[in-house]
């Protein structure tokens, strides 16, 4: 072999261009950035955000519409989130400006009553029914007994309140709590069992 000669060694010449069934890195973030700047331009971002705005308002207007349709007995002013259980809402009493937050559930097997201006927070459940375990084997059997919040009570986040319970004007049950004894006005309640913190 001679200086300079070529050797054919068979293989195709290496030019540093990629196949065309994958695109170059660069064009796959030009499209990606040019997709950003065009969901951010001022007509199109206005447009996206609007209609945003309207479909998380569906669910809202779903709620003020079914609301009262379920809970006939109410005061006025009252408030229920959207994702909230009503279980059995002929036997839910409300009165005025009473609000329910999300994820909150009423099982009203037995009347449950909540006096003006009470405040559920997210995830509160209120439940009047229950298993009977005392003599009995399983199957248990149900039982119910009804609740009553009075006015101005605030029950905080993810508590729960059993049948059978009073909750008195103005009290506070803290988040988290389990209340099944009844709780005196104007009283601060939390733990499991609730117990009274502060009168």
């Amino acid at each position: 072999m001679t200086e300079g000669s070529a050797v054919d060694t068979g293989a195709a010449p290496q030019t540093g261009v990629l196949p065309a069934s994958q695109p170059a890195p660069r064009a796959r973030h030009r499209l990606r950035d040019g997709l950003r700047s065009l969901f951010r331009s001022f007509p199109l971002r206005h447009i996206i955000l609007v209609l945003d705005a309207g479909f998380r308002r569906l669910p809202w207007l779903w709620g003020h519409l079914r609301f009262p349709a379920l809970v006939r007995r109410q005061g006025r002013g009252c408030i229920c989130h959207w994702r909230a259980e009503l279980k059995f809402p002929d036997n839910i009493e409300l009165g005025d400006g009473v609000i329910i937050g999300a994820e909150t559930t009423l099982g009203a097997h037995s009347p449950i009553r909540l006096g003006n201006h009470v405040r559920l927070s997210k995830g509160v459940t209120i439940e009047t029914a229950g298993l009977d375990f005392s003599g009995h084997s399983a199957p248990y059997p149900h039982i119910s007994a009804p609740i009553t919040l009075e006015d101005d009570v605030w029950v905080g986040t993810g508590a729960t309140i059993l049948g059978g319970v009073t909750v008195g004007r103005g009290a506070v049950i803290a988040a988290g709590a389990l209340v099944v004894t009844d709780i005196p006005a104007g009283s601060i309640a939390g733990g499991v069992p609730a117990k009274v913190i502060r009168r």
